[in-house]
């Protein structure tokens, strides 16, 4: 089985540190994009099965809940899904009872919420539109009627030292599921420009760190580098992409990746209304490719890699095929071994780019 990823490409304003395919508007999500949307899902050529779906964004709270049954329509049409895990991602600004009960009665059974912070000051540095008391009330909103939701959060913002009380105010929410990212200034992002802004190494760490504890001593396990998630509640549609399955984009700018074949859609809103489901890029990778992002995807979860699951897979032992890189990687304590997988370490999560590299040049 596959996932489903749908992009929505609009934002009320773009976040200073987001460099995401998104363009502003003021009013509601134009229903040629709908349309074309529909027609490029109705017209995919390839798997049936869909165990996930995935509408993110851009904003896709933005739509209104008619277009969001259009889309979900279009899916259960050209699709089987399978007990589906179906995730809409909200700003908190956009979050009303009415609205959030119209996504469950159209078959939203997952939302992630954009939180970032609680604490306004951070909110502002971050340029969201929303302010800690709307975060606070969406998340109470949400919660009366999700089993099955979460938050992002953002750590290295200014100011550094409201990161703690950030992190209290989430656990207090408990929800299901909590993402927490360190701030990156894009190059291509308006915050490129202040890259100097950004918190030394040390400092990262600590507040890396300080997630790993607060979030722990609360139920929660760092199932992924950035991942946090009660028993049960892993985001089972980025478990498609950390375990390098296959998927299915939809949208402007959105990837595929389909019987070794990776596709990118066009970034550019009119040439995607003119033409969905024409790729701007298809690059069919080398079985050698593939075996190197599937071990390094699956290096950013806590179980790590399966050693049956990758011989399965492959038809070789990953000692064969990468064992000089492992061996690196345990002696610096980036990774263990036993019997049955090779995971990472707690050091091994925060140095993955190092992993990758090493993995790359064995």
């Amino acid at each position: 089985m596959i996932g489903v990823y749908i992009h929505i490409p609009f934002c009320r304003t773009r976040c200073p540190y987001c460099d995401f395919v998104s363009r502003p508007i003021s009013g509601a999500v134009p229903e040629p994009f709908t349309d074309a949307l529909c027609a490029e899902i109705g017209a995919f050529s390839g798997a049936n099965d869909v165990e996930t779906v995935f509408l993110g964004g851009g904003t896709p709270s933005l739509l209104h809940p008619n277009a969001v049954k259009r889309i979900l329509s279009a899916v259960q049409t050209r699709f089987r899904l399978r007990e589906p895990e179906i995730t809409l991602e909200a700003n908190p600004d956009d979050v009303t009872p009415a609205l959030a009960d119209a996504w469950r009665a159209r078959g939203i059974n997952r939302v992630s919420l954009g939180v970032q912070s609680f604490d306004d000051a951070t909110l502002r540095y971050l340029g969201r539109r929303h302010d800690a008391s709307t975060a606070r009330r969406a998340c109470a909103c949400v919660a009366e009627r999700f089993e099955n939701w979460g938050l992002d959060l953002i750590f290295g913002a200014y100011p550094v030292d409201a990161w703690d009380a950030t992190l209290k105010t989430c656990v207090g929410f408990a929800p299901k599921h909590v993402s927490a990212y360190g701030l990156t200034y894009e190059s291509k992002a308006p915050f490129g420009s202040r890259a100097k802004e950004a918190v030394d190494d040390a400092t990262w760490l600590r507040l890396y760190q300080q997630a790993e504890d607060v979030l722990a001593a609360s139920g929660y396990e760092h199932y992924e580098i950035s991942n946090y998630a009660r028993q049960g509640f892993a985001c089972r549609h980025n478990l498609i992409y950390w375990r390098n399955e296959e998927y299915a984009g939809f949208g402007p700018g959105a990837y595929s990746f389909i019987d070794g074949v990776r596709a990118q859609n066009p970034s550019d809103f009119e040439t995607y209304l003119q033409r969905p489901g024409d790729k701007v890029e298809a690059l069919r990778l080398s079985p050698r490719e593939i075996r190197v992002e599937t071990v390094i995807q699956r290096l950013r979860l806590k179980s790590g890699l399966d050693k049956a699951d990758y011989r399965l897979r492959f038809g070789n032992d990953v000692r064969a095929d990468f064992g000089q890189a492992m061996d690196l990687l345990i002696a610096r304590g980036l990774l263990e071994e036993d019997a049955t997988a090779i995971r990472p370490t707690l050091q091994g999560f925060v140095w993955h780019n190092e992993m990758g590299l090493a993995l790359v040049e064995d």
